[in-house]
């Protein structure tokens, strides 16, 4: 028997949050990588370059931290970046093992290149949506991962 096609059955709005939340999060992956392709980067590489346009330089931990991401994950997209000549990592002014991450002219120039692809991907997801639709969903989403990550730090009580 085949799995019910996205929107019927479990895969449909009386499916699980979690598991709505994973069947998007796949599909909107699966975009992002095609329209990426296309400009030589992958998503973990766009999402610590985007965040470096707004808040660079940044250290590989805090820059982990900002992706939802481990350090040693970031360490590998930032070793790759680094070496295609999209950051630089230099030493921190006064902390001596600390190595800040700036955007070079090519890395700010491939992000700009390759955001009009993304925020035609985010127009499509929220096609057909008003705006205050849109905000809720949004504070929805920013919500559970503030109560998923509380509760996985030990800050929220089992209910």
């Amino acid at each position: 028997m085949d799995p019910p096609l996205i929107g019927q059955r479990y895969r449909g709005v009386d499916g699980h949050s979690g598991f709505l939340l994973r069947q998007a999060w796949n599909e909107f992956r699966t975009a992002l990588e095609g329209v990426l392709r296309d400009h030589g980067i992958t998503p973990p590489q766009y999402g610590a370059l985007s965040v470096l346009v707004r808040d660079a330089p940044m250290s590989g931990a805090d820059l982990a931290r900002a992706n939802s991401t481990t350090a040693q994950a970031m360490n590998g997209v930032l070793a790759t970046l680094e070496r295609e000549g999209l950051v630089e990592r230099r030493a921190h002014p006064t902390h001596g093992r600390i190595l800040d991450v700036f955007l070079t002219n090519e890395g700010k120039r491939r992000v700009e290149a390759a955001s009009p692809a993304v925020r035609e991907l985010e127009a499509a997801i929220e096609a057909d949506f008003t705006r205050e639709q849109v905000a809720a969903i949004k504070e929805w989403l920013v919500t559970a991962a503030q109560r998923m990550g509380a509760r996985s730090h030990g800050r929220l009580s089992d209910r």
